[in-house]
């Protein structure tokens, strides 16, 4: 039971070309693009942003408070089950059971060294990415 397959000649062309564009762009990616990027990552690597020798450089102090703990209770005060669900605290009245957990007051500075590091890195490991997904 074989069947030959039929296949109009303007389709065939078609695949034919996208073969050869496809074929062309990975050779062109094998022999000149990657070992062009090797060299500038390797140039990268001898920049001083990544040759620290002493980690007090880039290390940056936080300070981080941590809210006390949520508290609750199975205690409804009397209040039916039904109208539990809908019952709201005065404004500024806590219950005795419950404290809200708050926020930190301020947020953390980040790393500026990291920050550019990371700027720096991403885009070219994007690039790589996309470039090896097409060979």
């Amino acid at each position: 039971m074989s069947s030959i397959l039929k296949v109009d000649n303007e389709l065939k062309a078609k695949v034919d070309t996208f073969r050869e564009q496809i074929t062309s762009e990975a050779e062109h990616l094998v022999a000149s693009f990657f070992p062009l990027k090797l060299l500038e990552l390797d140039s990268f690597l001898k920049e001083p942003i990544l040759n620290v020798e002493d980690l007090k450089e880039i290390h940056s102090e936080i300070t981080v408070r941590v809210p006390e703990p949520v508290l609750f209770t199975n205690s409804h005060h009397g209040l039916d089950l039904q109208n539990a669900k809908k019952r709201k605290l005065d404004d500024g009245a806590d219950d005795e059971n419950c404290r809200d957990a708050k926020a930190p007051e301020h947020m953390m500075r980040c790393n500026g060294r990291l920050v550019d590091l990371i700027e720096r890195v991403k885009p070219e490991i994007r690039t790589l990415i996309e470039k090896c997904n097409t060979v």
